[in-house]
């Protein structure tokens, strides 16, 4: 089922979902502009299938609710041949030109808003405004007592990422792992250091995008999420530029088992092996990054957790390669109507504010 429903994403004219309202890339192609949609669920089933996900088993289920003709054509019978071939048998009897899509265009949307704005939009400031001096303050405390205080302070707050920051000096160095620049307060010459979430902070309470990751990557996936999400399995220490191309998700981390320990690997989104990252980053796709190279390193579990990483690389993949980020950035460029440039939107608001575009644009299917 997974072959017919990538070809059949892969050649959307077949469907001329252009003819009906979604969402949409702003630039235009050719005259006419370049639907996402289609683009979007193919990657969200492609990535989701390598974590055992639903995504694919929602899309056939949407699809059928579009019409009872698409649930009588099921293809689970049907030997994969060719996308014409898919095609024809699932729209057997019907013109999709009369299909109503909203189902799975609803099912896009949903993804569209609460898993990418979310993984696009950090919602809370970067802790790297710090001064050297708070770091210091409690650098020098035991690995142990730093773990017993990051364990009594509440989910968020100053004093949390401060000690999430010390911890990550003791598991990785005291530079960062991109730039192999020196951080402050060890060399006076260094850089802040700024506390960068692997998974953002603003899936914290959104039981939507809770709900997305469950069904992109199982139950398991949002148990570590939650559990996690503010711990030192899910941080590290960056220099500003590298965190803010990491949060526009122009590069992520592959985890990997090799040998019985894990390799982290520096990959650009979309992959492009040999290339070197962008701006002041020296590492190359395919690269290794050197996690647990601090003095309790082992002790911290030399890297944050697997499963997290790959999460984040794999909703990269499918933002970025779908169009969708793009879209993300625009109206995030545009979200300030007085001019001003601000660090961040409060995700609750911000996701309103995509509902209502995507609805007053036509970009959503409406009833």
């Amino acid at each position: 089922m997974e072959r017919h429903a990538l070809a059949i994403l892969e050649q959307n004219d077949l469907c001329n979902w252009r003819d009906t309202k979604q969402i949409q890339a702003s630039g235009k192609q050719g005259g006419t502009f370049r639907t996402i949609t289609p683009k979007l669920l193919y990657y969200l089933i492609e990535e989701s299938q390598k974590f055992g996900g639903d995504v694919l088993d929602q899309f056939w289920e949407q699809l059928g609710a579009c019409d009872d003709k698409l649930k009588e054509n099921s293809l689970k019978q049907e030997n994969f041949v060719s996308a014409q071939k898919s095609f024809e048998a699932l729209f057997r009897g019907l013109d999709p030109k009369n299909v109503n899509f909203k189902p799975v265009l609803d099912m896009a949307a949903e993804y569209f808003t609460h898993l990418g704005v979310a993984f696009m939009n950090p919602g809370r400031r970067k802790s790297g405004t710090s001064t050297a001096f708070s770091v210091s303050e409690v650098v020098n405390e035991e690995t142990d007592k730093l773990l017993q205080r990051v364990n009594e302070e509440g989910d968020f707050g100053k004093r949390k990422q401060e000690l999430l920051k010390a911890l990550s000096f003791k598991r990785d160095g005291n530079f960062c792992l991109l730039t192999d620049q020196a951080f402050r307060p060890f060399n006076k010459r260094g850089l802040l250091p700024t506390l960068a979430h692997i998974i953002p902070n603003s899936v914290h309470g959104k039981p939507d995008t809770l709900k997305c990751i469950a069904m992109f990557a199982g139950a398991a996936a949002v148990d570590e999420v939650v559990h996690h999400l503010n711990n030192i399995g899910n941080v590290m220490n960056m220099q500003h530029d590298a965190h803010s191309s990491y949060d526009n998700l122009e590069w992520g981390i592959e985890a990997k088992e090799e040998g019985g320990e894990v390799k982290y690997i520096f990959r650009l989104v979309p992959t492009d092996p040999g290339i070197r990252g962008m701006g002041i980053i020296t590492l190359r796709d395919d690269d290794e990054i050197r996690f647990g190279r601090g003095p309790e390193g082992k002790k911290l579990g030399n890297g944050p957790l697997p499963n997290i990483c790959n999460l984040q690389l794999a909703v990269a993949r499918v933002l970025k390669m779908s169009g969708a980020a793009d879209i993300i950035l625009e109206w995030k460029d545009h979200a300030d109507d007085d001019g001003l440039y601000r660090l961040f939107i409060a995700s609750e608001e911000f996701c309103d504010m995509l509902d209502a575009k995507l609805f007053l644009s036509g970009r959503a299917v409406v009833a």
